[in-house]
């Protein structure tokens, strides 16, 4: 007896902000490269007998952006949960507290 659980809500919190800050970063730096060079190859810049190929370049690069905006959500959201289990840390914590 004596010993108990504590649970470092801050840390949670921190945690979650840290985690979006570094990772956005990478993502946010991944959409502009993306989106420079990559976008300038227009359709013009294969031959006649590359359409194909033509298409499969513009395709790609959008389902890329598409889903590096999906992964900055999910970091946003992922954010959010921790702030949320940290904020059900804090009440359990006052609840159970002897108020004397």
């Amino acid at each position: 007896m004596g010993n108990e659980i504590q649970h470092q809500t801050t840390s949670i919190r921190d945690h979650g902000a840290q985690h979006e800050a570094r990772c956005g970063d990478l993502l946010r730096e991944a959409r502009y490269l993306l989106n420079g060079e990559p976008r300038k190859a227009a359709t013009a810049a294969f031959t006649m007998y590359g359409f194909e190929l033509a298409m499969s370049h513009t395709l790609a690069i959008e389902w890329a952006d598409e889903d590096l905006k999906t992964k900055a959500e999910q970091l946003a959201d992922f954010r959010q949960r921790l702030n949320a289990t940290a904020a059900c840390h804090d009440a359990a914590e006052q609840r159970n507290t002897l108020k004397i």
